[in-house]
């Protein structure tokens, strides 16, 4: 690929101004800005991003590269993808002369066949045949214009059809059932889908992924979708998203619902920013994907208990990514799209202005699980189930706030919610659902956090790399470390007049890419003075390797006893010692 190309881009397309896109909370943070990672859940921000460099880094999962890689990474993109697309939105045109790999060229071909499958069910959707999948959407208040947006379809009964319409166009069976769109039978290749009211289903970047089913009359499971393919994961998308995203944003909020209709019947009535999870539980991956959109999510519900435990469920998990949750239910056990019709989109809309605070509606909840007036038993036991809510807010304002409100509700002392709080949160087994903890690398010496410095300044201000002159690799606490002061070393020599080392450093170390884009990002000090600072830093890790041979030269002694240790060891001893005093002056 294009070395040319590749930095076009990064010179029209601001780093910042694309991340903020999918990381809205970024904050300036000196010269460059932070965030929660979208990469992986935290309550303290640890990702950072820089115009000047054009690099990200995440200081917690270690994830970091231009943007490029964090497209890719994001997206779940390959290079030449990502390549594409941030050409197209800089403006450049771009036409990959490269082969495509076998993994790109298998989702392309994926892509192809879903592509063909979505047009031949919407092609039957519209046909004299699609007529009572057409009554159908009618009577549940769908309009010719809202079907040919979300491209309804319709998948005929017999079994056959899709995969003979297919063959016929020059797709394989093999390519049908890697598309998820046809199975292997004792009967042979048979549809995936049959008499359903077909739903394609658009990730946020336009692309179709995979289709959902609505039977049509008699049959189970009423919904069906997709199986999982190498385009589809069901707890990576969020149905109706590619049309929801810009609203999302221009509203302020989105409103998660249960199912297809529910969105398109709203999308329908003007409230476009509404989306759901396709026929499972809202997991961590989805409360990525919103949280790249706005801050704040209405949980729309259904008021039985499956619908309130599903709601409390998915509300918990959108606060521990940052985002504050409202949940909301409609009367009468209406759908959505029945309760607009019925009632109008002004209704609507309020009853989503209304909507209570997840810590209102979980505390509400408690209480009416109890007899009025509540005893100390009831009281502890509420107190202690609604602690574990207050301790996934991540935001230590809201927390407060949460444990008064608690606190009054319950009927105790304010300081006893939050002592049961904190005992959650202190609490070993409190570990956030669905995530592993990130345990940080910890170096053998205490010196780690210096090195990174001093490499950081040396890749900054290259020129003062020759007040390093008496440090070697072997000072270094890791020989990653070490390495990566080589290649920097290097990088100088062969480079006289680099201002900054940052891009070339990953000619010399690619393999330590990420490390050098986290070092590049690391903030200098306020009163930094790269001469002075440089030398002394470096005065210092000279000295501690100095302490290292002195230390591993007394054990050899030790182990020759004493008047038994060689004339040229004792000699070496002493150098040590003599030049370690140079750098106690």
């Amino acid at each position: 690929m294009k070395t040319d190309l590749v930095e076009q881009i990064k010179d029209r397309l601001d780093i910042v101004e694309f991340i903020r896109h999918y990381v809205p909370g970024l904050k300036r943070a000196g010269k460059t800005y932070k965030a929660c990672c979208p990469f992986h859940q935290e309550k303290t921000p640890s990702f950072t991003c820089s115009s000047e460099k054009g690099l990200f880094y995440c200081f917690g999962c270690q994830e970091g590269g231009d943007i490029i890689a964090f497209l890719m990474k994001i997206e779940n993109l390959s290079f030449k993808e990502a390549l594409e697309r941030l050409a197209d939105l800089a403006g450049i045109e771009y036409q990959s002369t490269q082969p495509l790999s076998g993994e790109e060229q298998l989702r392309a071909n994926v892509r192809q066949v879903l592509n063909f499958a979505r047009e031949h069910y919407h092609k039957n959707f519209m046909s004299r045949a699609g007529e009572h999948a057409r009554t159908y959407v009618k009577q549940r208040g769908l309009t010719k214009e809202t079907c040919l947006k979300f491209e309804l379809g319709l998948s005929n009964p017999g079994g056959t059809d899709l995969a003979q319409a297919a063959r016929k166009t020059g797709y394989s069976d093999e390519d049908l059932k890697t598309a998820g769109l046809c199975a292997s039978t004792q009967y042979g290749l048979r549809d995936y889908f049959r008499n359903r009211l077909m739903f394609p289903i658009i990730n946020q970047r336009g692309d179709t992924v995979g289709f959902g089913g609505r039977i049509l009359g008699e049959g189970e499971p009423k919904y069906l979708n997709s199986p999982e393919t190498i385009l589809f994961t069901k707890s990576h998308v969020l149905y109706g998203l590619n049309f929801a995203g810009p609203e999302i944003r221009k509203a302020g909020r989105a409103v998660l619902l249960e199912g297809y209709m529910d969105v398109i019947g709203c999308h329908q009535a003007g409230v476009a920013y509404t989306v759901a999870p396709l026929g499972t539980s809202l997991t961590e991956d989805h409360a990525r994907l919103l949280k790249r959109y706005t801050d704040n999510v209405v949980v729309l519900f259904d008021p039985d208990e499956a619908g309130i435990k599903a709601a409390l469920r998915g509300a918990l998990i959108l606060i521990e990514r940052g985002i504050f949750v409202k949940v909301a239910s409609l009367p009468e056990g209406l759908d959505p799209d029945e309760y607009i019709i019925k009632y109008g989109k002004e209704s609507f809309e309020q009853i989503l202005d209304n909507a209570q605070e997840l810590i209102e509606f979980h505390t509400q909840l408690q209480l009416k699980a109890y007899q009025k007036p509540l005893s100390a038993q009831h009281k502890t036991a509420a107190v202690t189930e609604l602690s574990q809510t207050i301790a996934k807010q991540p935001d230590e304002i809201v927390r407060q706030e949460w444990a008064k409100y608690v606190a009054e509700q319950i009927g105790v002392e304010e300081q006893l919610v939050r002592a049961r709080v904190r005992q959650v949160v202190q609490s070993t087994s409190f570990v956030p659902q669905r995530t592993k903890p990130i345990v940080a690398s910890v170096s053998p010496v205490g010196t780690h956090n210096a090195e990174e410095d001093l490499l950081a300044w040396v890749m900054k201000s290259p020129q003062h790399i020759v007040l390093c002159a008496e440090l070697s690799d072997t000072d270094f606490s890791t020989p990653a470390l070490g390495n990566l002061f080589n290649a920097l070393v290097k990088a100088r020599m062969e480079n006289p007049d680099a201002q900054d080392l940052t891009a070339l450093a990953q000619n010399y170390a690619p393999e330590q890419k990420n490390e050098i884009i986290k070092l590049a990002l690391l903030q200098v000090p306020a009163d930094f003075e790269p001469a002075r600072d440089i030398a002394s830093c470096a005065a210092k890790l000279v000295a501690a390797g100095i302490n290292k041979q002195l230390k591993q030269i007394k054990q050899k002694m030790k182990a020759y006893g004493t008047g038994n240790v060689p004339p040229e060891v004792f000699q070496q001893y002493v150098a040590l010692q003599n030049k370690l005093k140079k750098y106690r002056k």
